[in-house]
């Protein structure tokens, strides 16, 4: 019997899964319903359309309706679905064009709505010169405003990452730009540490950033000129984009009894079905669940919405296709940063009651000895119990995106730090190291695991000081760089005077260690772990990787050198 299928919402999810009915049914009905007029767009490239990096529209918008039907899919622009009758199996479908209503029957129905931004309730938001950006026509409005207004001063409210990639994008069209984040850090899906690294980044490149606070209302003459802000201050501003977040959109399924979580996802199991028979949901309008974890959560990326669109098709005709979870890995780059992130992060791990071990490590993308080389940061999380990697964060400027994809590798397949070391990975001086940063990861973090090492964070170490612990901060880089800056507190004895010095500091004594990233400080580490010294802990990521300015002091001329005895 001849089959027909109705997909409400044309973009990743909806078309991945309508192509994929059609290639498993040849002789099925598929007719796909969506609001918007563009299809099947590449909505992670809208900010580089807004910048022109990407300069023909067709580059981000390759398909559109007429496309789909030699493939006999009838893909219908501009309308919208009011309503979903289960019972009948039929959904309510308003022509936006002519208002016309009408009814449409279905035998399996696939929904795939995405979601759409939030738009908090501020005074003034109605003011010409505020956007948000979700879509094609989003950005079409941001381009004509632009090229029309020439903006100066753009003001972004929310530090994700698609406020992010828009302060660079209006940076490249020549604005002053200024981020308002609520939260303590930018990024709140990072672990702070790797959050504070961006910050520093973006204020270098002359990104403005406030956080701490939100925007109480908009005052401008019809166009927006400035934001009152919750502190008190003002932010003069003649272009907003509004960028805190998004929800799916799934209003018009409220009445349905199609069961929907309190942030209005679709919930949905391993196989995309709903909890109504024969219907399903994929991409940004139905949850996911965590895979270490089994947690359902919401992650709307395009990426995970195609896989969800083809296991929805795929179960739709009569497939029995498993979803295996996320681990909401994502990536994104701005200016010529890259920043990433896969599985646990510290406050969900945390969260779950996981003890863990966590550490810090900096490397170069490529072997120093070949021209390019340039650092990255990662930080990786490894559980106790089973040894597995169970999280890592990113940031760099290059090869970023090679050891994020190991890394969500490894902890999809339960790898342990000790599998890290083993991988027989790819080398030669252009794209590696002989000992990739992968490898040095798994070797970090099973000399932690083992207690061979141990690990000091920078908040750990803030919290010992608040204490006021008696310990001593060892700094063993050179006195001209202990001079511009160190850790407060901190004595300065260069490795290569430790040998001769160490007996002047105090064998009792807890000793937390530190370079520049942390490879000098390991040595010293083990020289001292060799030597009597039992309580020696090693400042995680070096004094390069320390963003917490209570910890810091610059430009000093206090210095112990390697010719003065630090008497502890």
């Amino acid at each position: 019997m001849k089959m027909k299928y109705v997909v409400i919402g044309a973009v990743a999810g909806g078309m991945t899964a309508a192509m994929k009915i059609r290639r498993n049914d040849d002789k099925a009905e598929i007719i796909v319903y969506d609001k918007d007029t563009d299809i099947s767009y590449s909505g992670c490239s809208l900010a580089y359309y807004i910048s022109g990096v990407i300069d023909n529209r067709k580059n981000i918008v390759p398909r559109d309706s007429q496309y789909f039907k030699k493939f006999n899919v009838d893909v219908k622009t501009d309308h919208e679905v009011l309503k979903v009758d289960v019972q009948n199996k039929k959904v309510i479908v308003k022509d936006l064009k002519t208002g016309n209503i009408f009814e449409d029957g279905f035998d399996k129905l696939i929904i795939a709505t995405g979601a759409h931004p939030v738009i908090p309730q501020i005074e003034g938001i109605e003011l010409e010169g505020i956007f948000v950006l979700r879509n094609v026509k989003d950005a079409d409005r941001i381009k004509e405003f632009i090229n029309n207004n020439l903006p100066k001063k753009a003001l972004i409210v929310g530090g994700g990452y698609i406020g992010l990639e828009m302060a660079e994008a209006l940076k490249v069209l020549g604005m002053d730009v200024c981020i308002v984040e609520k939260q303590e850090n930018i990024l709140p899906n990072l672990d702070s540490d790797m959050a504070r690294l961006v910050e520093s980044y973006l204020e270098e490149n002359g990104v403005a950033i406030r956080k701490g606070t939100s925007v109480l209302r908009f005052e401008g003459d019809k166009r927006v000129k400035r934001a009152i802000l919750s502190d008190g201050s003002k932010i003069e501003a003649d272009f907003v984009l509004l960028a805190v977040g998004v929800r799916p959109s799934t209003k018009f399924l409220e009445e349905s009894g199609i069961q929907l979580l309190p942030n209005g996802a679709i919930k949905v199991d391993e196989y995309m079905r709903t909890n109504i028979e024969g219907i399903f949901a994929a991409g940004d309008c139905a949850a996911v669940y965590f895979k270490l974890n089994g947690k359902t959560m919401y992650v709307p990326l395009g990426s995970t919405a195609n896989k969800m669109g083809r296991i929805a098709g795929e179960n739709a005709t009569g497939g029995s296709m498993k979803f295996s979870g996320v681990l909401a890995t994502s990536i994104f780059k701005v200016f010529d940063l890259t920043v990433a992130q896969t599985g646990y992060t510290e406050k969900m791990a945390q969260e779950d009651g996981i003890e863990y071990e966590v550490g810090h490590i900096t490397k170069p993308h490529i072997t120093t000895a070949y021209p390019g080389a340039e650092k990255m940061t990662i930080k990786a999380l490894a559980e106790l119990s089973s040894r597995k990697v169970i999280g890592a964060q990113i940031v760099g400027t290059k090869g970023v995106d090679k050891r994020i994809d190991v890394l969500a590798t490894a902890i999809f397949a339960g790898l342990t730090t000790d599998d890290l070391f083993q991988l027989d990975l790819a080398y030669a001086p252009p794209f590696s190291s002989a000992k990739d940063p992968i490898h040095y990861v798994g070797m970090v973090m099973s000399n932690f695991l083992d207690k061979r090492k141990f690990n000091c964070t920078q908040e750990k170490l803030l919290e010992k000081m608040q204490k006021g612990e008696d310990f001593i901060v060892l700094d063993v880089r050179t006195p001209e760089q202990y001079k511009a800056k160190h850790i407060k507190g901190a004595i300065n004895i260069p490795l290569e005077m430790l040998y001769e010095k160490m007996n002047e500091l105090s064998r009792e004594k807890q000793i937390i260690v530190y370079c520049n990233s942390g490879v000098s400080s390991n040595i010293a580490q083990n020289i001292l772990q060799q030597n009597g010294f039992r309580k020696v802990y090693n400042l995680s990521g070096g004094i390069s990787n320390v963003t917490l300015e209570q910890l810091l002091e610059k430009n000093t001329s206090d210095s112990f050198s390697s010719s003065s005895s630090p008497q502890v």
